[in-house]
């Protein structure tokens, strides 16, 4: 019994024996999503099709009868559930805000999870689930990282925005091999210390936002670093850019898989070994449209729009989540899933800004700078010169004083003397893609 116990034995172990018991300690049931997620993606396409529109009609009619915000809407419904679906109005980020306490369905507010969205086109939005829901989501994320060749109970290597780990979430890290790295601020030493451990001791998965991986890859190949490898890098958070895919599959030598995700808690498409995008759509339930609202032809760009499917808790029906998308034409993928294809997400952009420190900027550090002052409803953060930054802004009032909090919180962040001048605006701009570009870089960045 002294023996190590093999990777194999783990993950049988891992799945069988100790996630149940944390699922049973927990009030959680992801074990047996995950069991049920796994059937679900070896249905035929018409068996796909018919759970989801029963699912859009159950969902429907739950937010109907429980949700004051739904029923206040008075959609009657019809015998074509998707005709039904869509009468009801588009729910913009701001509406759901706004009405977030009669959209729940629950009194209880206590005993529920609550994701926090980015707050990328405005303030941060809450989406309430209860342990069956998030325990889907959950199961999904493990469905599509087996996509890429990860075994449960591989290591991991993954950024994260939030390093103060509860006693909840260290244990999981611990159970799942996982080790996680900053991801809000990456500069170079750190990301030469982390690339020289991962020489000695290698793992075989990284996860982390597109800029992150794109950032790890650039300071290896500068550095001449060629022997950090990994089965597979999952990409999430952020649009993939060509670029960025080309170097980390070059640097690291194995396939990039992207996911497409949003904050709200949705799990929307992820790329199989064929690199297609696949739509759960057993999930959600997805309408790409153009600006009156109505879908889009193949070939098309529109407003990309989601029904959660699974979230009886907080009902999103018609979210609009602010990206853009190409519909592409229904095919047949050979990697022999049925699920069908979704099309190239063409409204995030994801670029980093570089201080005269080697200090790298993401979107993420912008977001979870400016969490900490609500009166910023919008912005974009631009990089001029090697020190000048400029903060466009959009608040019910001039900054004032809190330009100074908002420029110390970067330099406390970054150990460096930021030069940032702040412009307050009615409203920010938006990108030729129909969504806000919230980092702009105007210097040339090479990849």
């Amino acid at each position: 019994m002294g023996r190590t116990i093999s990777k194999m034995s783990y993950s049988y172990l891992l799945e069988k024996i100790i996630l149940p018991v944390a699922d049973r300690l927990n009030g959680t049931v992801f074990i047996r999503e995950l069991s049920e997620w796994r059937k679900i993606l070896a249905l035929s396409k018409e068996e796909l099709l018919t759970l989801q529109e029963e699912k859009l009609k159950r969902i429907l009619r739950h937010a109907n009868s429980k949700s004051r915000f739904y029923s206040r809407l008075s959609v009657s419904e019809v015998n074509d559930t998707v005709a039904w679906l869509k009468s009801f109005p588009i729910l913009r980020k701001k509406v759901f805000r706004e009405n977030l306490g009669n959209i729940v369905t629950r009194q209880n507010l206590e005993s529920l999870h609550v994701i926090q969205s980015s707050g990328s086109t405005g303030p941060p939005g809450k989406v309430y689930f209860d342990n069956k829901e998030i325990s889907i989501g959950r199961a999904i994320q493990v469905l599509w990282w087996e996509w890429s060749g990860y075994k449960m109970g591989n290591s991991v290597l993954q950024t994260g925005v939030n390093l103060n780990r509860t006693r909840e979430k260290a244990i999981k890290d611990i159970l799942f091999n996982t080790t996680y790295i900053e991801a809000l601020k990456h500069n170079e030493e750190d990301i030469l210390e982390v690339l020289g451990t991962l020489q000695a001791k290698p793992v075989q998965h990284f996860v982390g936002y597109a800029s992150s991986l794109y950032l790890f890859a650039k300071v290896a190949k500068a550095n001449g670093i060629e022997n950090v490898r990994f089965v597979s890098v999952i990409s999430l958070g952020e649009k993939l850019l060509p670029q960025f895919r080309d170097l980390i599959e070059e640097v690291f030598d194995c396939k990039v898989y992207d996911t497409y995700g949003a904050s709200e808690g949705f799990r929307i498409a992820s790329q199989c070994e064929e690199g297609n995008y696949h739509l759960m759509i057993p999930h959600l339930y997805i309408e790409i449209v153009d600006g009156d609202g109505n879908e889009v032809e193949p070939g098309e760009t529109g407003t990309v729009l989601v029904t959660d499917l699974d979230n009886y808790t907080t009902p999103m029906i018609r979210y609009e989540l602010g990206d853009m998308a190409v519909k592409v034409n229904d095919f047949q993928c050979k990697c022999g899933m049925q699920l069908p294809v979704f099309g190239e997400v063409i409204g995030r952009s994801t670029e980093f800004l570089e201080t005269p420190g080697k200090n790298f900027i993401t979107v993420q550090t912008v977001i979870r700078v400016l969490k900490h002052f609500p009166e910023v409803e919008e912005f974009r953060f631009s990089q001029l010169e090697s020190n000048l930054f400029e903060l466009e802004y959009v608040a019910p009032h001039e900054l004032r004083e809190t330009k100074d909090k908002i420029a110390e919180f970067f330099n406390t962040m970054f150990k460096e003397e930021l030069n940032i001048r702040f412009i307050r605006l009615q409203q920010i701009p938006k990108g030729p893609t129909g969504k806000f570009q919230l980092i702009r870089n105007s210097m040339s960045v090479s990849s």
